[in-house]
């Protein structure tokens, strides 16, 4: 008997984006729909060719099914577009609980502790004032200076938080919440997002797990979180210092300038500023205007050289295969590889 393989299977099926319709016809209909929904339910166990028609049509192994479902991540924030359907939020959030149990899985099995400290635990946030020292704080905690914040993802992992890049389309940005139980933050982000996309959604994912909102009142946790993510990746005395006090307008090379130092985006960067007042709401809504005559609402000009990319969890199962704490096969698993793929990545070095 499989005790918990309902709930694998209806992880696993969540997780590949299916209803029990369409996991039926995937099986070539191997199995029925009433049948899948008593499995799910605990009612029923399946045979053992039923078991490998249902690993063959989600794409895991069929040990995936014997493994226990340890952890469930508490206090989801969605950064989405309305039209992110149910079925795709659960895809989403089923892959991240996944991916954090593979995490976990790696840490365990080379006794890596837990090192999440949050740095700001005494800070209650009740305005947008509260905002800005909240962002310096961290700053300053953290040893980060006032320049700019390269690699923001790596030194996120550094500090303990568990980074997972989604496959899904342009109309997820990211979530966040904490492995319950355990209070190890999670942010998942989208993986083919642009370099500014990610750096702000991922800082504005941080808003929402490092500060306390109980108190707010002058905006909501989302527009608070989203002054976080400039006031962290654009710190004020910077934007005062690069643009002045006050300004009528700025040119395009200013803002290419500090996008391309910054790796914030144009339009963030504008935003940062009507929020300081060194534009007025005026010039602010004048360069709305020009930026969607100008086409760049979805691409806008100007680069930044910098990377992000969650690498610590491939890190550390490259490290455990190489010593041969974990087997190639394994690894290959965990990374959700084929064999031969992971063969070519495990290349050794001597």
């Amino acid at each position: 008997m499989i005790t918990n393989f309902g709930e694998r299977l209806n992880a696993a099926r969540k997780m590949a984006g299916m209803s029990l319709d369409d996991l039926a016809l995937k099986t070539g209909s191997i199995v029925s729909k009433q049948a899948l929904s008593k499995y799910e339910k605990g009612r029923i166990n399946p045979g053992s060719d039923v078991l490998l028609a249902l690993a063959k049509a989600l794409d895991v192994k069929v040990d995936y099914f014997f493994r226990s479902s340890k952890i469930s991540i508490a206090g989801i924030e969605f950064r989405k577009r309305a039209r992110l359907s149910k079925k795709e939020e659960d895809r989403i959030k089923y892959q991240t609980i996944d991916f954090i149990q593979k995490y976990l899985e790696i840490e365990e099995i080379l006794n890596v502790e837990p090192s999440f400290k949050n740095p700001v635990t005494d800070t209650r946030i009740t305005s947008y004032d509260d905002i800005e020292l909240a962002a310096r704080q961290i700053r300053e905690k953290w040893n980060l200076g006032n320049g700019p914040i390269t690699h923001l993802i790596e030194i996120l992992e550094d500090k303990g938080f568990k980074i997972f890049e989604v496959e899904s389309d342009l109309l997820f940005d990211g979530l966040s919440g904490f492995v319950e139980n355990l209070k190890i933050p999670v942010i998942a982000i989208l993986k083919k997002a642009d370099l500014f996309r990610k750096r702000f959604t991922v800082a504005h994912e941080l808003g929402h797990l490092l500060l306390d909102f109980s108190n707010a009142t002058e905006a909501t946790p989302e527009k608070l979180c989203h002054t976080f993510a400039g006031a962290l990746l654009l710190p004020k005395q910077i934007m005062i210092e690069v643009l002045g006090q006050q300004r009528n307008q700025i040119t395009v090379w200013e803002l290419k300038k500090l996008k391309g130092i910054y790796g914030v985006s144009m339009q963030a960067i504008m935003a940062r500023a009507s929020h300081l007042k060194i534009i007025s709401e005026n010039t602010y809504r004048r360069f709305n205007i020009f930026v969607g005559m100008q086409g760049w609402k979805k691409s806008e000009p100007g680069s930044y050289e910098g990377k992000e990319k969650a690498n610590r969890f491939k890190q550390m199962i490259l490290h455990a295969a190489a010593e041969q704490i974990i087997s190639f096969s394994k690894a290959a698993e965990l990374l959700n590889l084929s064999l031969d793929e992971f063969e070519k990545e495990a290349q050794i070095a001597s």
